[in-house]
């Protein structure tokens, strides 16, 4: 049944168009409230879940482009002239119209990342972690550095277009990896 002649609830109305607070008696606000009571005290939202949806959330561009992890690579230490190993790790994004491959080196508290896009373009990257964003130009190889980076979660989005600004062309987004 379709129009004015569809489904009513008690009484006429229709439960469609009567508002939630129409449907829900004292009662039903009583057990809403226990409810959310229990969740609060036996399975409380983490810490980390508002700071982590926040993180996601803040993606600028809605219909931006987002990368697949496509592979991760950590290979053995490398001798360094100091005599030290150097830890490294390669992850690699693609997309259908972009590929990022970064190499994050680890440094004393920091790490720095040394990345290529294929096909090679000049734009602007930025590196979000946390409330922070840390940003660089992309020269016409493909080839950027970003160094003295926190270590934790952290999200790179490319902004093409311009260079500097990064205006004028779509954003491509990573999902989010641990530096």
């Amino acid at each position: 049944m379709t129009g004015e002649s569809g489904a009513r609830g008690a009484g006429g109305t229709d439960p469609v168009r009567a508002s939630a607070a129409e449907l829900l008696d004292e009662r039903d606000e009583d057990l809403l409230r226990i409810l959310r009571e229990c969740h609060e005290e036996l399975d409380p939202m983490p810490d980390s879940v508002v700071q982590r949806s926040l993180f996601a959330l803040a993606v600028e561009d809605i219909d931006a482009e987002v990368l697949r992890l496509v592979e991760q690579y950590q290979p053995a230490a490398a001798g360094v002239r100091g005599g030290e190993g150097e830890e490294a790790r390669v992850v690699t994004f693609d997309s259908d119209s972009l590929t990022i491959m970064i190499r994050i080196s680890q440094q004393a508290d920091t790490v720095r990342i040394d990345g290529w896009l294929a096909p090679p373009q000049a734009c602007r990257i930025e590196l979000r972690s946390g409330e922070r964003a840390l940003g660089t130009a992309v020269d016409a190889e493909g080839r950027f550095v970003l160094e003295a980076i926190p270590r934790g979660l952290a999200q790179l989005v490319v902004r093409l277009g311009e260079p500097l600004t990064g205006g004028g062309g779509p954003s491509i987004l990573t999902p989010a990896i641990v530096l």
